[in-house]
């Protein structure tokens, strides 16, 4: 118990005491005043309780509906406390334990302020939460369980959401553009080949941003080839777009290149993204692009890579077709019901035989039918390959679309040299015109990147998206090292494919063999040979004729059907081929490197001919596993004595002072980055470009007007339409208290079809 003589040794002992005393007996405390001497330190100091007081009459208390309630009850518990002459000890001149209210009980104590904090080793538990997109609320819960309980944990589910509005407003103090070049200059400090540009205009305001870290330029050094640029999630006419390059590993997994951030999806915007891109990349340009159907990314191409082949994904271009596309199936439905009646009439009149022609010609009618215009349109994309055949289908297709589809019918065919696969067989694109690319790509974005976030949270979402498929393709390594392909045929070819290629690329090789299997040799002429298939029940296996011409003296081989300079394997006629010949290994040349197992063990240079650093941090996040584990084990050892607890306890703090002595006390560093204050520089005076409307002053709506407007509008006149925004789940619930222009607003384009009707 305190009491009038009492001694401490410093002025924080005597604080803590009081608090300590406080949260044992169940009522907060607070410093009332005190007195300085003329080297800041404290001559004397009066602690209190919390209820000490009466709250001041306010001239605005007549105008309160509903009043706070009073927490201050006049208590004169206090303990004054006055420093000793000669000494930085303090000594207790006036004590008063009397309270006048009624004190807590002693299970509710861990909810007085004074015995709640967050501290920094607990703000970093939360910080990586909130990261890995845990919501407050099931991450106070985790940090509870592992504290012991509620109580244990320090403090509340309200201290932990203002500590973290207080974290991001202090990130953002600066505003977005400032947060950015932070976040930059951390990656840059972490590792030296990161590689970020931002495109300045004349008015310091920041247009365009592009970034990429050494694993990206590593992987775009493997396997660059073929990209696709998605910018479908986070356009929007007012905020700011995404765009990710991305391709294909040796696992035929999603891999991205790199990010932009563009203030506006015009050709500049695009051309710059582009240039700086290959800039950074060492001036590695890729053979094929795909990217969506917009003609500012197409004339941004054409200027600053016009040798890449330009092609449109077919994500994509399917999307547009089924929103163009759906509406004739009701149509046709109905059609089919009145021809049905009409051949029922019609075959009462008819004898047997002419029934039984009529029959199997309706039933050919059927099934064609059937495939819809979709399944039509679907011909043209992926299966036919003579252009004359091409032009005759997508003429039949476009003769039975209304009228109101004529501008998309035009606009589609006008770029069908960039879809359509009789124009695109030729190009190199390693199978990524399938959906498989962009679904990965935006299903991923969708699931970590919610509707409003600041520069801040973006960034440490995007990197979880990263880190999401860095994972997966550790994950592919691991099980290919640990298991062996199952080889369905023993056949010597096939064994020496199992040990060079990939699994996903083995079995697409073991499934050409397999077809190679169904081929024959139609003809010989010379080194050409004629190819043929027989009738097998598989839509991947063409049964056109292929001419493949092989030279022995240079082992080369080339197949009409160009699968190998597509996709970067041989084909099944290739393979008949060489079989015929008596070869029983794959020629060297054709065995490509981006598709083996050891594709990432080449050295990739930067564009300043260093060697890109992957993963600068891998030894460090080692060493700090390794020391987890080793206190992780004292704890347990010592957890259960309150004895034991106490002596390590005691050792910690000592060894705390001696840790900060060697490395520096970290909390006095200037900021979170290891940078200077952003004040000192120019940078501070940048901010993020905003297009053309926003900065439009809007009138603040009363509550009733913007009420109003949630009221479902009846069908008729004086109505519009509104997008509905996609339901995403990630990171937290609360409101921030964050200004406009550092919210950024990332919509997916292909959910603005879910649509509600507002009336005005």
């Amino acid at each position: 118990m305190p009491h009038v003589g009492m001694t401490f040794a410093t002025f924080d002992d005597a604080w803590t005491y009081w608090k300590n005393f406080g949260g044992r007996n169940g009522f907060g405390v607070r410093k009332l005043y005190g007195r300085k001497r003329q080297d800041n330190s404290y001559s004397s100091y009066t602690f209190v309780c919390s209820c000490e007081g009466e709250r001041k009459k306010d001239k605005r208390d007549h105008l309160t509906k509903i009043p706070r309630a009073e927490t201050r009850t006049g208590c004169e518990v206090l303990l004054a406390i006055k420093s000793v002459k000669n000494s930085q000890e303090y000594k207790v001149q006036k004590c008063h334990l009397d309270h006048n209210h009624t004190l807590q009980k002693p299970e509710a104590c861990y909810l007085i302020p004074t015995q709640r904090e967050v501290s920094e080793i607990a703000l970093i538990d939360i910080t990586l939460a909130d990261i890995s997109g845990i919501r407050p609320k099931e991450s106070h819960e985790l940090l509870s369980r592992q504290a012991g309980g509620v109580r244990s944990v320090g403090y509340t589910k309200d201290d932990l959401n203002n500590s973290l509005r207080d974290m991001r407003k202090e990130a953002m103090e600066y505003g977005a553009a400032v947060a950015i070049l932070k976040y930059f200059e951390k990656r840059v400090s972490e590792n030296p080949s990161f590689q970020h540009f931002e495109d300045i205009t004349e008015n310091e305001e920041i247009a365009n941003i592009l970034w990429m870290d050494g694993r990206m330029i590593a992987a775009y050094g493997r396997f660059g080839e073929v990209v696709i640029f998605d910018t479908t999630f986070g356009t929007n006419n007012e905020k700011w777009a995404l765009g990710t390059f991305v391709g294909f590993n040796n696992f035929r997994e999603i891999v991205i290149f790199g990010a932009a951030l563009m203030c506006d999806q015009s050709t500049d915007s695009f051309a710059w993204v582009f240039t700086k891109f290959v800039e950074a990349n060492g001036g590695k340009r890729p053979i094929t692009m795909f990217t969506d159907q917009d003609m500012a990314i197409g004339n941004a191409l054409k200027q600053v890579l016009p040798d890449t082949k330009h092609g449109l994904c077919v994500w994509h271009i399917m999307k547009n077709a089924q929103r163009k596309l759906s509406k004739y199936k009701k149509k046709k439905e109905k059609k089919e019901k009145i021809d049905e009646e009409e051949m029922i009439d019609e075959e009462d009149k008819i004898d047997e035989e002419d029934k039984i022609d009529e029959n199997d010609k309706n039933d050919e009618k059927e099934k064609k039918e059937k495939k819809g215009l979709m399944g039509e349109f679907c011909n043209c994309l992926f299966k036919i390959e003579v252009e004359e055949e091409f032009e005759k289908a997508f003429e039949e297709l476009a003769g039975k679309l209304v009228e109101e589809d004529e501008k998309w019918k035009k606009c589609i065919y006008d770029c069908k040299k960039k879809w359509a696969y009789c124009f695109m067989k030729d190009a190199y694109t390693l199978g990524i015109r399938s959906t498989q690319a962009s679904e990965s790509i935006n299903s991923d974005l969708k699931k970590y990147l919610s509707c409003k976030l600041d520069v801040n949270r973006f960034m440490e979402q995007f990197d979880r998206i990263v880190d999401a498929k860095r994972e997966k393709e550790i994950k592919s390594e691991f099980e290919m090292r640990k298991k062996k392909p199952r080889v369905r045929y023993n056949i010597p070819i096939l064994c020496e494919a199992g040990k060079l290629y990939t699994p996903n690329v083995f079995d697409l090789f073991q499934k050409e063999c397999e077809f190679s299997g169904s081929a024959y040799i139609e003809s010989v002429d010379g080194n050409i040979y004629t190819v043929g298939m027989c009738n097998i029940n598989d839509e991947q296996c063409s049964r056109i004729s292929r001419q493949v011409v092989w030279n022995r003296d240079e082992q080369s081989i080339a197949c009409s059907c160009k699968k190998y300079e597509r996709v970067g394997i041989l084909c099944c006629h290739a393979i008949k081929v060489l079989d015929r010949e008596d070869i029983k290994n794959i020629p060297t040349r054709y065995i490509l490197k981006r598709w083996t197992q050891n594709a990432n063990d080449d050295l990739v240079v930067d564009r300043e001919g260093r060697v890109v650093i992957e993963d600068a941090m891998l030894e460090v996040r080692n060493r700090h596993a390794q020391l987890m584990r080793e206190s992780v084990s004292i704890y347990d050892m010592v957890a259960r004595d309150e004895e034991n607890s106490q002596f390590l306890w005691n050792e910690l703090r000592s060894l705390r002072k001696r840790v900060e002595e060697r490395c520096g006390n970290p909390s006095k560093r200037t900021n979170d980055h290891g940078g200077d204050n952003p004040n000192s520089q120019s940078k501070n005076s940048l901010h993020l470009k905003k297009k053309d409307g926003d900065n439009r002053s809007k009138r603040t709506k009363p509550w009733n007007e913007n009420l109003s407007r949630r009221k479902k509008g009846k069908k008729g006149d004086g109505r519009s339409i509104s997008y509905s925004q996609p339901e995403i789940r990630s990171g937290n619930d609360f409101s921030q208290e964050i200004s406009q222009e550092n919210i950024w607003c990332f919509d997916n384009l292909e959910d603005r079809n879910n649509v509600s009707i507002v009336e005005e």
